[in-house]
Parts: C-alpha cells; sequence; structure tokens
C-alpha cells in the first residue's frame, strides 16, 4: 500500500501526480528539482531522441530568404523591426489612437469545442448556440477564424503565447522548449502590471497548463480542486462550465479595482466524457446521429455562457473591459471541407467592448488565427508594445490585405497549410502540396482548385513561415524580450 501510494504522489482522487504539479513558483529551476530526476531525464533524452522528433520542419529555403519572407508576411507599416540579427520578427508595435478603445481590462474565454459549424452566428440552422447567436450582436465576429491546431493544448498556447503549432511540437507546453519565453498576452499584461487570474473546471496538472502558463506570467490559477459544492464533479475530469462561470464572477470581483486585469476563462463540458448536470437547463439535440450528445454539451455550454454574461453586466468592471469569446479548436461534421477538413479549425472569434461596433463593425471576413489573438487585443489597450507574435493586429490591416492562418492538425498527422482569401494551400509531408477552395457560412462548400499564379508564392510563404518560427523555438529566441542565450 504505501508503495502504491508513493508511486501515485497523492492520495487524491483521478489522476497521479503529474509534470504540472511540481510547477508551484516562477523559478524553473526551483521546479525542476520537484521532477524525479532519472524519469525528468529519461522524458527528455526520449523527446529529443524519439522518432517524433524526425518530424521537425525540414529547412526548404535558405535561412535568411526564409526570414524575410516571414517578416514580409507578419509585418505592417505600424511595426519597427528590432533585434533583427538574432530574433526573426521581434518588433515594437506603434500604437494608433483612432483604434483604441476605452477599456482597461481583458477577459479571454477559450471555449471548448466550440466548432464554427455549428454557431448559428457563422450560418448554422442547428439552433446550438442560441446565446453566443445574441451576443455576436453586440460585438464584433470574426467570421473567417481558424484554430491554429485541433487539440485544446495547442488552442492554449496558440491563442495565449501567441505561438504556432508546428510539426514536432505539437505537445509543445509538455516539451523542454515549453520553458521557453514566448510573446503572449502574460508577458505583455504582466510586464503592465496587470492582475491575472485563470479560471479551469479541470486539472491543471493536465498538458502542464499551470507549469506552462506560470512560467509565462500568470500567478492565480483556480482550477478542479477549488470548488465548493459544483454543480457536477467529475473526479477525473473536473466540474461544469456553469460551475466555472460562476466562480469566474467571484474571482474578477476579488481583484483589486485599482489596478486593471486580465483573465483566461477555460471551458470543459464540450470534450468527452461530457460531464454534464443530470437535469439540463437546455434541451438536449437530436437528429445529428453520433454527434447528439456532442452538440448537446456544446448547447450546454453556450447557455452557461449567456449566463456569465447575464451576471458580468451587472459587475462595476463590466464597461472597462474587452471581452474575447473564441473556440479552442472545431470538430469533423458528417461532411468534410476540403481534405484538411476545415470544420475542425473553423471556430468563431468574438470581441465585446463599449464602442467597438462604432470602430469597426458588427463582422470581420479577414483570414485570421488563433495567433493574431493577442496582438489584436494590444492594438485596442493602447501605447506601444514590443513583441514576437507570429500574428498581427487583424484590425488595423491594410483593406487589401485578406490575412492568413498557418494550420496543422494534432498528433502524428504531420500535414501543414496556408489559407489564404478562399484558397488552402495543403502541404503533407514528403509530398506535393495540393490546392483547393473553399466557402464556409450558410452555403458551404469545398473543391480542388484550378491552377493559379499565386499559389507558388502561398506554398513558398508556408515553408519559410514554418521554417523560421521552429528555428526560433529551437535557438529559444521567440520572446518579446531577448533571451540569455541571444
Amino acid at each position: 500500500m504505501i508503495c502504491v501510494v508513493a508511486a501515485r504522489g497523492t492520495l487524491r482522487q483521478g489522476p497521479p501526480l503529474r509534470w504540472g504539479d511540481a510547477y508551484t513558483t516562477h523559478s524553473m529551476f526551483a521546479n525542476h528539482l520537484g521532477l524525479n530526476p532519472v524519469l525528468s531525464l529519461y522524458n527528455a533524452a526520449k523527446t529529443t531522441f524519439s522518432d517524433h522528433r524526425d518530424n521537425v520542419w525540414k529547412a526548404t529555403l535558405p535561412s535568411n530568404e526564409a526570414q524575410q519572407i516571414t517578416r514580409d508576411l507578419l509585418l505592417t507599416a505600424s511595426d519597427q523591426l528590432i533585434d533583427a540579427d538574432s530574433a526573426a520578427i521581434r518588433r515594437i508595435n506603434l500604437a494608433t489612437a483612432e483604434t483604441q478603445l476605452k477599456v482597461r481590462n481583458v477577459v479571454v474565454i477559450l471555449m471548448e469545442s466550440f466548432a464554427g459549424r455549428y454557431v448559428g452566428a457563422l450560418g448554422s440552422k442547428d439552433q446550438i448556440t442560441p446565446e453566443f447567436d445574441k451576443l455576436s450582436k453586440e460585438g464584433l465576429l470574426f467570421t473567417r477564424f481558424f484554430a491554429n491546431g485541433t487539440h485544446i493544448h495547442q488552442g492554449m498556447f496558440a491563442s495565449m503565447a501567441c505561438f504556432p503549432n508546428l510539426p514536432a511540437f505539437e505537445y509543445l507546453m509538455q516539451s523542454p522548449e515549453g520553458g521557453n519565453q514566448f510573446s503572449g498576452l502574460p508577458q505583455l499584461l504582466s510586464a503592465r502590471d496587470f492582475q491575472d487570474a485563470y479560471v479551469y473546471n479541470g486539472d491543471f496538472a493536465w498538458d502542464n497548463q499551470q507549469g506552462f502558463f506560470s512560467n509565462q506570467g500568470m500567478t492565480h490559477f483556480v482550477g478542479r480542486n477549488d470548488y465548493v459544492n459544483p454543480v457536477v464533479s467529475d473526479p477525473t475530469w473536473g466540474v461544469s462550465d456553469q460551475d466555472m462561470f460562476d466562480r469566474s464572477i467571484i474571482e474578477l470581483n476579488q481583484l483589486k479595482g485599482d489596478k486593471p486585469f486580465y483573465a483566461l476563462l477555460q471551458t470543459l463540458s464540450n470534450h468527452t466524457p461530457y460531464a454534464l448536470p443530470n437535469v439540463l437547463p437546455t434541451t438536449a439535440v437530436t437528429g445529428h446521429g453520433s454527434l447528439d450528445l456532442h452538440l448537446t454539451a456544446m448547447r450546454y455550454s453556450d447557455w452557461a455562457l449567456g449566463e456569465f454574461f447575464k451576471k458580468a453586466k451587472q459587475q462595476p468592471w463590466y464597461n472597462d473591459t474587452l471581452f474575447v469569446v473564441l473556440g479552442d479548436h472545431g470538430f469533423a461534421a458528417p461532411e468534410p471541407m476540403t481534405e484538411m477538413d476545415l470544420y475542425r479549425f473553423h471556430v468563431p472569434m468574438l470581441m465585446i467592448a463599449p464602442g467597438i461596433q462604432q470602430l469597426f463593425g458588427t463582422e470581420n471576413s479577414t483570414v485570421a488565427s488563433q495567433v493574431d489573438m493577442v496582438p489584436t487585443i494590444m492594438g485596442r489597450l493602447g501605447d506601444d508594445v514590443q513583441h514576437q507574435c507570429w500574428g498581427r493586429d487583424v484590425l488595423t490591416l491594410p483593406k487589401d490585405d485578406p490575412g492568413f492562418a498557418v494550420i496543422k492538425p494534432s498528433g502524428s498527422d504531420q500535414t501543414v497549410a496556408l489559407i489564404k482569401n478562399e484558397r488552402i494551400v495543403i502541404k503533407p509531408k514528403d509530398m506535393d502540396a495540393r490546392v483547393w477552395t473553399y466557402q464556409l457560412g450558410v452555403n458551404p462548400h469545398s473543391a480542388p482548385a484550378r491552377p493559379d499564379t499565386d499559389d507558388a508564392q502561398f506554398l513558398q510563404q508556408l515553408n519559410a513561415y514554418i521554417q523560421t518560427a521552429t528555428a526560433s523555438l529551437l535557438d529559444n529566441t521567440a520572446g518579446a524580450l531577448a533571451s540569455p542565450g541571444e
């Protein structure tokens, strides 16, 4: 019995101690002291020398050329490149007064499996997301927005750390490179002395969430074991979305009113095994076969989101806050969208704040992805900002810039793709690229594309972007500030 307890490392129900349980301080050295040294050495060697590392993107261009193509793709007229000899895209983005909002706080709501295919505001007739659809009328909805990956942890680091999902690094938060500094919301807003909160239904040891985000600058975490008398409590998975959102109101109200804050609120109920209340506050979904339970959970998450906003609107900080609601990834529908199946990537992003519709309208159809979220948020807050995000402020792009998104599925599938306009260039590993056209919304369809003169340039941009991002990750030069190695 003693050996069993020692092997598990904990008396709690659910999973044994994980890597993330050791990450309790701001010191990476101290955190590593809490790990099993033999097992950690073994895992590091396995990660470094495994066959999966053979999937690291092979350079197809001279590094200087790839870097310049990437800079041309990402840098805008408002960007001043710095540290050009050591960092690929580190720059200072100059604030544009006429595109700023009168807000001081930021709340990011990352919705589990919130697939754009089933969102009414994006064209679905299935009535799965009535609350989100109502909220979309109050803010700015991005209609061609994509997750960078197809797993929750990829949605987390792409959105909050502003770094793309790369071949061989799909599990970045659990790999040695996950200890690098990035250029996401925690780094940029912690430097401005913002308070922070990360409220989640589940266990932060999953995917090393607390370890990763505490290293990036977050300090206040509320997870599965911090809830009292939740409506739903699954010993392995966690509490319900309504529990998470109710606790979020409490946590945000406890922050000091004289300092701005940012928060990440992350849902979980729309993930197998769908830990839902015994008595649902919504009608169960029928008529979709094997997707009925999944869509029922999505409808429940949507209801919980609506309840959160009803309560948030009564709080003193509501009118001072920029809310960003987005999906972490989508999921497959019965009818695939291109051979890449864009339904697994297409998600909504909705920004709600006072005055946002007056400045930017109600919809934005620029192609964008999760790595564009942070620079788009920072552009609304004012002041110049030094960063190295692998996306752009979508709301200050020239009118003739269609935007772009680089996507990759989770796991062993090493296919990558670049989306621009209504075309997607798909590049499987060790195979020729293929191009499709697509249309989302009320009348979705896709088909293999006829050759176009832009396709070769799109493929070159895809290769350059992934090659340059991979080099930055391996060299630990992807941070907002220079790393010691530089």
